[in-house]
């Protein structure tokens, strides 16, 4: 069964969030994408977009690979990489992949619907990662700071692990290497290598999320965060967190919207999910987070968009149970702060007889209310700025949701929300330029 709220192409393999941008009043949301399989592989730039961040058209590819003989550095795929606005247009940085090789490049929009991307000739704009310790050097982060622009690089050193790289340039083609920006020993987080770096500010405070490649043996979470001081000789860390206390989401990235929020999008690893591979797609995209660093630490709540989608509330009763006829397929659990305060977990079971249960522990003690959201077997809860996200494919539609803990002593007011379900179209947007 498909899901409502969060977005998937119609077939192919999808993973990292790619290139998101506020450009002319619709929210683009491009994505690794194999559009010929559901493997990763053959990597291009799938393209969705957006007027409100519920209802998505999906578009053609934007970016191809190759061809090889006029472009032999990204031959193989082109993997992750950003969206800057730069003169009057939106221009990309992504990791050309050649074989081994997986080296920075630049392309430019080609119209105003961000459609498809001309390749620079000035590609790769590097011809070898810029120092001989680096091992792994790949993705994009970029923004322009004091008359220049900045970007970041993730990957990894000899001996140092997962580490992120820092370079500055005049006009996004010729770029000087300014040093590591920060490593796993400077801050703590873990990883042998690090990818999908996404860097913004807030006043005097920088934020920084990695997606880790753990070392043989180390487990743990997959998403961290940093802030601190960026300076030219790096980045001062004060502060570290995990982004994501569940199992599936990874390689976030965000973004500013002309109100002045930053929103991020994260890819869920359905394919290591209990129902396997199935279907014409795999892999999702996260509901819309806004990010802000409130004392020192990064803070991530639903997008204020979803709540539009609230139809009729059903109170849950005092046992902590709910059945809901028929089944939803997809809905919003709320648990007051004193609700919150008394659950341990919560059970969802299908009418197959399929169940999920959802450990509430990493959200104990945090402020105010709780908010799950179920759609088609994919879970994400938030509460005091904390995000979890969860699967279970075969949890496709909700009859019974179980609420296990001092939910009764606590007092406090649970119930359900039935959603409406937001539209899907496929082919060119209305109002989208191409020319």
């Amino acid at each position: 069964m498909p899901a409502w709220l969060h977005y998937a192409p119609a077939k192919g393999w999808m993973n990292d969030p790619n290139g998101l941008v506020h450009w002319q009043g619709r929210h683009h949301l491009f994505y690794q994408y194999n559009p010929e399989g559901t493997e990763f592989t053959n990597q291009h730039w799938g393209h969705a977009s957006s007027p409100d961040l519920l209802t998505w058209t999906e578009h053609e590819v934007a970016l191809f690979p190759g061809p090889a003989g006029s472009a032999p550095y990204d031959a193989t795929a082109c993997f992750s990489g950003c969206a800057v606005e730069h003169d009057g247009g939106v221009s990309i940085l992504y990791t050309g992949v050649l074989g081994d090789a997986q080296l920075p490049c630049l392309a430019r929009a080609a119209d105003d619907g961000l459609s498809s991307f001309v390749k620079d000739p000035a590609n790769p704009l590097l011809s070898a990662p810029p120092a001989a310790d680096i091992t792994e050097f790949r993705d994009h982060s970029v923004w322009h700071e004091d008359g220049r622009w900045r970007q970041l690089v993730a990957g990894a050193r000899h001996d140092h692990g997962g580490s992120v790289f820092a370079l500055s340039s005049a006009d996004l083609r010729a770029w000087d290497y300014d040093g590591v920006f920060v490593d796993r020993a400077a801050s703590k987080v873990p990883g042998a290598v690090w990818e999908c770096p996404d860097y913004f500010a807030v006043e005097d405070t920088g934020a920084l999320v990695v997606s880790v490649i753990h070392e043989d043996g180390e487990e743990g979470p997959a998403v961290w965060w940093m802030t601190g001081t960026a300076s030219g000789t790096g980045f001062e860390v004060r502060e570290t967190g995990i982004a994501d206390v569940g199992d599936r989401f990874y390689a976030p990235q965000s973004y500013w919207t002309a109100d002045g929020r930053r929103i991020q999008f994260g890819w869920i690893r359905t394919h290591q999910d209990p129902a396997g591979r199935s279907g014409h797609a795999v892999g999702f995209m996260s509901l819309p987070r806004e990010l802000s660093v409130r004392r020192g630490r990064l803070y991530c709540k639903p997008a204020t968009e979803l709540t539009r989608l609230r139809r009729a509330s059903t109170p849950v009763p005092v046992a902590g149970t709910v059945g809901l006829d028929g089944g939803r397929s997809a809905g919003e659990l709320v648990l007051d702060a004193a609700a919150a305060d008394g659950a341990r977990a919560v059970a969802l079971r299908s009418l197959a007889g399929a169940e999920m249960t959802v450990d509430l522990a990493a959200f104990a003690g945090l402020d105010g209310p709780l908010r799950l959201f179920w759609d088609a077997g994919i879970i994400e809860v938030f509460r005091g700025g904390v995000a979890g996200t969860w699967s279970d494919l075969r949890v496709s539609d909700v009859v019974t949701l179980r609420l296990d803990g001092g939910t009764a002593a606590a007092g406090g007011r649970i119930e359900v929300w039935d959603l409406a379900r937001p539209e899907r179209f496929t082919g060119p947007a209305a109002g989208l330029g191409t020319g």
